[in-house]
């Protein structure tokens, strides 16, 4: 796993951020800050660096500066540090730093459709938003896959969904197959919403046409 924290003046956050999930060893944090440094920067990334070292054995830590003001050349240096690791799954905890660093690093990350989530604690504290990247980077779907993914209620099977759309069994199997890669939907004896299926399927909500004038194919 690649865990991503973008840092500003206090590591409160980036140590909440590990110590919620933990850090085995294949895992990698990338620590994303802007240049110039800064003073108070510096401080808190010295005080996170050695209290993970303190507290795990040799954990793997890679430091990415970025010059936030310079567009290109921060989506130039993400890409190139993003696409390495592009393999993983990634954690990007957008909690601390600048917000054309937060900004730039989100940005990069739905370009890129790299695989993973991200998540953000509430200044406070007093709580954590997360949501998957994949649930924009399925925002293209055709007139079709959202007519079938609204029809989706609970655990379905391909002859039910047949049934309910007018359209052959094939038709259902390719095009579930297609949404199943993207992690809409899971199928093990039956067909039901992933937690990121029921995330989207409120905003493809699909009314199917009751005379079945459309043919899907």
């Amino acid at each position: 796993m690649i865990i991503v924290i973008t840092l500003g003046f206090d590591e409160k956050f980036a140590l909440r951020a590990i110590t919620r999930r933990g850090l085995k060893p294949e895992d990698e944090v990338l620590i994303v800050m802007p240049k110039p440094s800064d003073e108070r920067a510096e401080r808190a990334f010295q005080n996170f660096t050695n209290i993970l070292e303190k507290a795990f054995q040799k954990p793997k830590i890679t430091r990415i500066n970025i010059e936030a003001r310079k567009l290109d050349e921060a989506f130039s240096t993400l890409f190139q540090e993003f696409l390495k690791r592009r393999s993983f799954k990634f954690v990007i905890n957008l909690s601390g730093g600048l917000r054309a660093l937060i900004t730039e690093v989100l940005i990069s990350a739905l370009i890129l459709k790299i695989y993973g989530e991200v998540e953000i604690e509430l200044e406070d504290f007093s709580g954590l938003i997360s949501f998957p990247l994949e649930i924009l980077h399925s925002l293209n779907l055709d007139e079709v896959d959202k007519v079938l993914l609204s029809s989706i209620e609970g655990e379905e099977n391909f002859s039910t969904i047949s049934r309910k759309l007018n359209i052959s069994k094939t038709t259902v199997w390719r095009r579930t197959k297609n949404l199943q890669k993207l992690g809409i939907i899971k199928q093990n004896h039956k067909i039901s919403l992933t937690k990121l299926g029921s995330m989207l399927k409120p905003i493809y909500h699909t009314k199917i046409d009751d005379d079945n004038n459309k043919k899907i194919t």
